[in-house]
Parts: C-alpha cells; sequence; structure tokens
C-alpha cells in the first residue's frame, strides 16, 4: 500500500512483481525486516541474504543468568521436522555450521541478562537455540526456553513472545543496484513493552 500510494508499484501492471521481503524473522520476533521494492532490488537481496558477506545483523534479546561478557557460539544445528524444531547436532549426521557471536549488554541483579548477539550464520531458530544451549535461553520463549520463567514474565509483565529483537543492520561495501546502500546502517529500539519489561527487572534487588 505504501508504493501503491506513491505511485512507485503498480498492482495492475502486466511484469507480476510484488514487492517482497528479502529474508524473516520467526514468529514473534520484532524488528527490522529488508523489503525489495523491485525486482533487481530484491534479487540482489536475496544474493546478500544468502552470501552474508557484505551484510551484518545484530539482535537484542533478554536470556536467563548471567552470561560471559563476550563469546562466540559454534554448534552445529539440524532441523527435526517431526517436531518442527531445531536441535544442536553434528555434521557428520547432517547438521550445518552455525556461529553466533556476543557481548553483553547490562547483567541484572535478579538473573537475567540483556545481551546483543550478531549471527555469522543465518539458521532456522538459531539464537534461540544457541543460547537455550549454552544455559541461557531467552526469555518468553516457547519451544526452547525455561517455561516457569516464561509464565512468570507472561504473569507480571503480559509478556506472550520471546524477547527477541533484530536491532541493527548493516550494508558493508556492496556494488550494482544497491551500491546506495554501501556503508549504511539502520538501527531499531526495543518495542516499548519490552523497555518497560527491562526498567522493571532493573529495580528488583
Amino acid at each position: 500500500n505504501y508504493l501503491k500510494d506513491k505511485r512507485e508499484w503498480d498492482p495492475d501492471s502486466l511484469t507480476g512483481f510484488i514487492p517482497s521481503p528479502a529474508h524473516r524473522l520467526d514468529r514473534n520476533t520484532s524488528g527490522i525486516v529488508i523489503f525489495g521494492k523491485n525486482l533487481p532490488a530484491l534479487q540482489e537481496l536475496l544474493t546478500l541474504f544468502r552470501e552474508r558477506t557484505q551484510i551484518e545483523k545484530r539482535y537484542t534479546l533478554l536470556v536467563r543468568g548471567t552470561t560471559s561478557e563476550r563469546g562466540e557460539i559454534n554448534y552445529p544445528l539440524i532441523k527435526d521436522s517431526n517436531k518442527k524444531m531445531v536441535k544442536v547436532g553434528t555434521i557428520q549426521k547432517g547438521a550445518k555450521p552455525a556461529l553466533t557471536r556476543f557481548h553483553r549488554i547490562k547483567s541484572y541483579t535478579c538473573g537475567f541478562s540483556l545481551v546483543e548477539a550478531e549471527l555469522l550464520t543465518g539458521r532456522t531458530h538459531q539464537l534461540r537455540v544457541h543460547f537455550a544451549a549454552i544455559g541461557h535461553p531467552i526469555v518468553g520463549d516457547s519451544k526452547y526456553g525455561d517455561f516457569k520463567v516464561n509464565e512468570n514474565f507472561e504473569k507480571l509483565y503480559g509478556l506472550k513472545n520471546q524477547f527477541l529483537h533484530a536491532s541493527y543492520f548493516k550494508f558493508d561495501k556492496i556494488d550494482g543496484v544497491l551500491s546506495y546502500l554501501s556503508g549504511k546502517e539502520f538501527n531499531s529500539s526495543l518495542p516499548e513493552k519490552e523497555q518497560k519489561i527491562l526498567s522493571s527487572i532493573a529495580r528488583i534487588q
């Protein structure tokens, strides 16, 4: 509708192109989503997301426990189609390499950490599985989280989704139709509900 109102896209065009996202977020994850407004741009974006060498994505998340100040999580991941979940596996058994780099933004005395994580690979549910695997599940995660913690956060703060937000996106040096985006950075603040949660748990001694 935005592009239609600006007359940058005609839904009745014979080309059949529909502006579309070049990637996706997990259900109930907030934050930045990148769309292609025309076919050449979308094709280039899809290539960038597939190769992952010229883009940088970071997420902000709240996890149980106190994490290391900095760290890397390097666990291969494999999909369990029957359970519709992802788990840590081995390359020999079909798991795909998955690498997450993170640093702790803040720790809370009540037993939680606010973390910024960078995806070096883009596997399904990667952050959710990786942080659960190191004993720091994401708050509110209904698949891989601590269900007692989730229950408390829903009761106290009305949180019904994982505390996971796509907060930062950067394009590195890019050639071609998207060259004008080279070096550009995009930031998205946490939703109001999550900001209020952080303010509340900061007051807990």
